[in-house]
């Protein structure tokens, strides 16, 4: 297969790394991806503002660039950059922590994989919780690869995204495919000694949640994958406006 791999950490990241060795194995992958981190920063786009592209000699066996953009840029800028090759497929990650429920909403990993729903190329979203370090076991994560790639090209779309999420340690348990939780952070501003101010937090347990989610079965040790679409509107809503309209 010909792969676009792009992610929201940045170039350098250990985590698209260790994705772009695991899949130029057996495909033909080319990397197109921030020049710095843009966590958070959702499905934003550039427009109008001057990209830098810089190539960057990562490894010989697949082709690295970097992009003075969002995670969304690369892929736009990605796909048109790589004019005469026709992506079967686009990677975003491996994230540098989990990406799961409402974090979605936020995550340029997601995002990424958002624009090739756009641009009709089916795309996976790859992320890993991480310790309190932030760190993630890259041996165990190349393992965890290694073992659910397959089933998840054989069900890749373009007209969904596949979220992943994966535990920070080799897992034997079976995959869970579910839909979206809610996550919760003791979200709060604090104060800087500069006088500026900072938005911190920790993740909190919901006890709301449904049972049958991704943020649940991930807090159990399990790899989660869920499909979503760009399409947010309220059907069943929408229908009741449609009914009270006068």
């Amino acid at each position: 297969m010909k792969i676009l791999i792009c992610n929201d950490d940045g170039i350098f990241s250990e985590g698209l790394k260790t994705l772009a060795k695991f899949l130029s194995k057996e495909n033909d992958v080319f990397v197109m991806a921030p020049d710095g981190n843009r966590s958070a920063y959702s499905h934003s786009m550039s427009f109008f503002k001057k990209l830098e592209l810089k190539k960057i000699e990562q490894d010989k066996n697949y082709v690295s660039y970097s992009l003075s953009g969002t995670p969304a840029d690369c892929v736009r800028f990605g796909t048109e950059f790589f004019k005469d090759i026709k992506f079967d497929l686009i990677v975003s990650g491996v994230n540098i922590g989990s990406n799961a429920g409402t974090d979605t909403l936020y995550s340029g990993t997601v995002s990424a994989c958002f624009e090739a729903c756009i641009l009709s190329i089916p795309s996976i979203a790859l992320s890993c919780v991480t310790d309190k370090n932030c760190e993630i076991d890259y041996k165990s994560l190349y393992k965890n690869l290694s073992k659910v790639f397959p089933d998840l090209v054989n069900n890749v779309s373009k007209n969904y995204v596949l979220n992943v999420n994966f535990p920070n340690k080799e897992c034997e348990k079976k995959v869970k495919y579910c839909k979206l939780g809610v996550q919760l952070y003791s979200d709060r501003y604090i104060l800087n000694d500069d006088g500026t101010y900072m938005l911190v937090g920790d993740i909190l347990k919901n006890d709301k949640n449904d049972e049958d989610c991704d943020v649940e079965w991930l807090r159990k040790g399990y790899i989660t994958v869920t499909p979503l679409v760009t399409d947010r509107t309220a059907y069943a809503e929408l229908e009741k406006l449609k009914g009270n309209a006068k």
